[in-house]
């Protein structure tokens, strides 16, 4: 089996929709640069810093170490990384995430053009974290894994993504291999295949819902953030249950700002 596993390299960065299309059908990933200017970046990494500082103030902030996911226990201070949920009530600056007109072409391309909104959250990985396991999007969302995309994933990058500040590790070409299951995706061999992304901030990683990745191992000293978007065939049901959870404020502006350009993907 691990013989048909084959990797392939990370496609260039790029600002061309079509040919990010094909690196989509290729490896599974395209890397979109510009994405946001620094400028847009600063703001929201600003907002996330103060969100964060307000949940954990209220007891309701996220920690994990990062491996969690193997069953490992670990204590409050072991826990370097924090999560920030349902971004999309928390800040102006993080709407344009949805309808990004260099993005969300591509969402289509993956799964079509009906789409709903799975969930926005940031990644923010701490310095002395642990690598969760490699993972699929889509498989925990539905009973059984399936041989086509019915999910598709934006990481944006708020800091500069690297191999020494754990940035984000997928597998390009993931997306075409056999089914595994995920003892022989974490094996050490596969783990090897997952190399972190070297990138600017403002950059947006797209890719389906069958790529292989996690995180990496930051040992930078600092944090590393990342927003994930993702986004689901309407057929399945979203990590994050915005009906209900969506303010109303929230909504009477981004119905507003779509039916003005006639996008309404909410």
């Amino acid at each position: 089996m691990k013989s048909e596993l084959k990797p392939l390299d990370y496609p260039p960065l790029t600002e061309d929709l079509e040919e990010a299309k094909i690196h989509l059908d290729k490896f599974g990933v395209c890397i979109i640069k510009n994405a946001f200017s620094t400028e847009e970046v600063e703001i929201m990494d600003k907002r996330l810093k103060e969100q964060f500082a307000g949940e954990e103030k209220h007891g309701v902030g996220s920690k994990v170490r990062g491996d969690e996911g193997f069953g490992v226990q670990s204590s409050n201070e072991e826990k370097v990384s924090r999560l920030v949920w349902n971004l999309i009530n928390k800040g102006d600056c993080f709407i344009p995430l949805i309808n990004h007109p260099k993005i969300y072409p591509l969402i289509e391309h993956i799964i079509g053009e009906k789409a709903i909104l799975c969930s926005m959250g940031a990644h923010m990985n701490g310095s002395g974290n642990e690598r969760m396991p490699l993972h699929q999007d889509q498989w925990p969302l539905v009973p059984h894994p399936m041989e086509f995309p019915f999910m598709a994933n934006v990481m944006y990058l708020i800091s500069d993504n690297s191999p020494e500040n754990g940035g984000t590790r997928l597998i390009p070409g993931s997306h075409k291999w056999p089914l595994l299951d995920y003892k022989t995706a974490n094996s050490e061999e596969v783990q090897k295949m997952a190399v972190s992304l070297r990138a600017p901030k403002g950059t947006a990683i797209v890719w389906e819902g069958r790529v292989w990745h996690g995180n990496g191992l930051n040992r930078s000293g600092s944090i590393r953030s990342n927003i994930s978007t993702a986004f689901l065939q309407p057929w399945v049901k979203p990590q994050e249950y915005h009906q209900y959870s969506i303010r109303d404020e929230v909504k009477e502006a981004m119905v507003s700002a779509a039916q003005s350009l006639s996008l309404i993907h909410i």
